[in-house]
C-alpha cells in the first residue's frame, strides 16, 4: 500500500510541475538515442525550448513565460536519424527572435528562419547564410557574434546586411561572379572592427579577396 502511495504521489507531483514529455518509442527502439536530444533550454524571456518524439512524430516546441505552447517544427518518425540536419537547430538567440538552421542536405545549403521567441510566429526565411556557424552546439547557441546576418540578393550582385533586432538593411554592391556550387562557402571568414565589416572570400581560382563594409554608410541604407 505504501508502495503504491509513493508511485501516485511521484507521478502526481511530476503533472503537476510539468517534467512529463514525449520522449521514448517502444516499437523503434532503435530511435531513443538516436534522434532529438530532448533537453529544455530556457532563454532570455524564461520562454523554453524542447524538442519531444513518440513513435507517431517528432516535434519541436516554444512554450512562453504564460505557459503557450507553440510547435515551431515537426515532421515523421521516419527522418529521426536526420533531425540534425533537417529539422530546425538554435544558431543565434537574439533579444526578441530566433534563429534556426534546418533543410540541410548532406553537402549542401541549408535553410534559415527567424521565429519570434515569444509567439512562435515565423518572421523571416533566408537561404544559405553567409559566415554563419552552422556547427554551434545547442548548449551554446551564442558562438555567432553578430547582431546581424549576412546573405546574397535574390540576384547576387549585392551583400545584404540585415540587422536582426532593429531591422535596419544594408544592401551593398557585390561585382563579383562566383559560381561555385554553393557561393556563400566561398566566404570563409567575416571580422568587424570599428564598424568596418570585412569579408574574406576567395574566387573559382582560389584568389583570395576581401570586401569592406562601412556600416555606418548611409548609401548602403535603404
Amino acid at each position: 500500500m505504501k508502495i503504491l502511495l509513493t508511485i501516485f504521489l511521484i507521478l502526481s507531483s511530476r503533472a503537476l510541475v510539468g517534467q512529463v514529455k514525449d520522449c521514448f518509442c517502444d516499437k523503434n527502439t532503435q530511435m531513443n538515442g538516436a534522434t532529438v536530444s530532448c533537453d529544455t533550454k530556457t532563454l532570455s524571456n524564461n520562454s523554453k525550448l524542447y524538442w519531444q518524439y513518440n513513435c507517431d512524430r517528432i516535434w519541436l516546441t516554444l512554450e512562453n513565460p504564460r505557459g503557450e505552447k507553440f510547435v515551431i517544427d515537426e515532421f515523421g518518425v521516419e527522418l529521426y536519424a536526420y533531425t540534425y540536419r533537417l529539422g530546425y537547430h538554435l544558431i543565434k538567440e537574439f533579444e526578441e527572435s530566433l534563429l534556426f538552421r534546418s533543410g540541410c542536405p548532406a553537402n549542401g545549403p541549408c535553410l534559415y528562419t527567424l521565429i519570434d521567441k515569444d509567439k512562435g510566429k515565423k518572421i523571416k526565411e533566408f537561404d544559405q547564410l553567409i559566415c554563419i556557424d552552422t556547427e554551434v552546439e545547442w548548449e551554446n547557441p551564442n558562438e555567432y557574434n553578430f547582431d546581424f546576418i549576412v546573405y546574397f540578393s535574390e540576384t547576387a550582385d549585392q551583400i545584404i546586411v540585415y540587422y536582426v533586432d532593429g531591422g535596419k538593411t544594408l544592401k551593398v554592391p557585390f561585382k563579383e561572379t562566383l559560381n561555385g556550387i554553393v557561393p556563400q562557402y566561398q566566404f570563409k571568414k567575416m571580422t568587424l572592427e570599428s564598424n568596418i565589416l570585412t569579408l574574406f572570400y576567395e574566387l573559382d581560382n582560389q584568389a583570395k579577396k576581401t570586401l569592406e563594409i562601412d556600416l555606418n554608410d548611409e548609401r548602403y541604407s535603404l
